[in-house]
């Protein structure tokens, strides 16, 4: 065999080998690449009195996150939701947003539910460019806490004004007792002022520190006041409905006025019969002709139950979708999505149709007063 014959061999033997190697190769599947979650934090209160709402909340947005998901994701990609317990203070807020930020690499997240959680937090997220939308933080403070911070529930800057009017129309001697918290605090304030600015009288303003279940030593004190309104504004519904109780028993001959917390399941309940009458500030109801609002409240009493303060469920439930719609068109650039939500006004949701402002303020949905009617809280025509 001369060289030349040797050469040709080996040419045909390794084609052959190469024939060989990308027919396996040809013949192995094809594993399509698996496209990573879009991972969005939740800090709320999982536990404590405030969780009689932060769960709903929970709820309502895994409810969401599920419906997306199963329809196939947001461009293919499937929504995680990553919960940490915010537990309705700063402390524990910070803590769950330096572990979302810095561990778990979110640049979105829903919260906080609670006021003194998002104010907490807004000096560590706003700085990062981390975009926050809340549908139940309503503090005044928060509309000018940072440019990336959005909220789709009314401000308290209105909803004090409310209720100021709301008393003035028929007293002008009120009392005033409020948790120690950032959103009843603020609340207080404004309420004091426009009430003051209508030419009533503030006769006594007491405060109440979170976790306190005896109220009547400061009910005494207000009792001796004499006031002809008494405006409870606690940050949970357990202590408002624990308060109109011992408030009276106690004697308290005082018109009750609530905030939001009172509308709530858990305060009519804890309250029993003593909330007959009590006038409450509250968004509106989740309207029955809006289509959106009774599929809503169908599928989320299937799958757990009944509801409580439901237009912070309804919220919730929006915020997942507007969020998966910003990401639909701009991935998770938080620059791009915070200008996304700027410009939205006139979205149609579960809520009704609404935007923002340029602070991030819900525009669009103002309170309402309702009234406790046979243990349910009724919007007053």
């Amino acid at each position: 065999m001369n060289k030349t014959t040797q050469i040709i061999i080996g040419i045909i033997v390794a084609i052959i080998i190469l024939a060989g190697i990308w027919y396996g190769v040809s013949k192995k599947p094809i594993v399509p690449t698996k496209k990573e979650p879009i991972k969005i934090g939740f800090i709320g209160p999982l536990s404590g009195d405030a969780a009689s709402y932060g769960i709903p909340i929970k709820n309502a947005i895994a409810l969401a996150v599920e419906e997306i998901n199963n329809a196939g994701g947001v461009n293919g990609r499937k929504i995680e939701i990553i919960y940490e317990d915010g537990k309705c203070n700063g402390k524990d807020a910070v803590n769950a947003a330096q572990k979302l930020i810095n561990i778990d690499k979110v640049n979105i997240i829903l919260g906080g539910m609670c006021s003194g959680e998002l104010l907490a937090i807004a000096p560590i997220t706003e700085p990062a460019k981390v975009l926050l939308l809340s549908p139940s933080a309503s503090s005044p403070d928060i509309t000018h806490a940072g440019d990336f911070i959005f909220r789709n529930n009314p401000s308290d800057a209105d909803g004090g004004k409310t209720l100021a009017k709301l008393v003035r129309e028929k007293y002008t001697k009120a009392a005033i007792i409020s948790e120690n918290t950032d959103y009843a605090q603020a609340l207080a304030r404004v309420f004091v002022e426009s009430f003051r600015s209508l030419g009533g009288e503030v006769v006594a303003q007491e405060n109440f520190d979170p976790g306190v279940k005896d109220f009547r030593t400061i009910l005494t004190k207000i009792k001796a006041s004499n006031p002809e309104a008494l405006v409870i504004n606690p940050q949970t519904e357990i202590a408002g409905g624990l308060i109109v109780k011992q408030a009276k028993e106690l004697g308290i001959t005082a018109f009750l006025y609530g905030n939001t917390a009172l509308a709530g399941t858990k305060a009519i309940e804890t309250a029993g019969k003593y909330a007959e009458g009590m006038l409450v500030i509250d968004a509106p109801g989740l309207s029955e002709s809006n289509p959106k609002a009774v599929k809503f409240l169908a599928d989320y009493k299937s799958k757990y139950g009944t509801t409580t303060l439901e237009f912070y469920l309804g919220a919730a439930y929006d915020a997942v979708y507007i969020l998966a719609d910003g990401i639909s068109k701009y991935g998770t650039d938080t620059e791009k999505l915070k200008n996304y939500l700027y410009s939205l006004k006139n979205y149609n949701g579960v809520i009704g149709t609404y935007g923002f402002d340029e602070n991030g303020d819900l525009i669009g949905i103002e309170y309402k007063v309702k009234q406790i009617k046979n243990g349910k809280a009724v919007e007053l025509k």
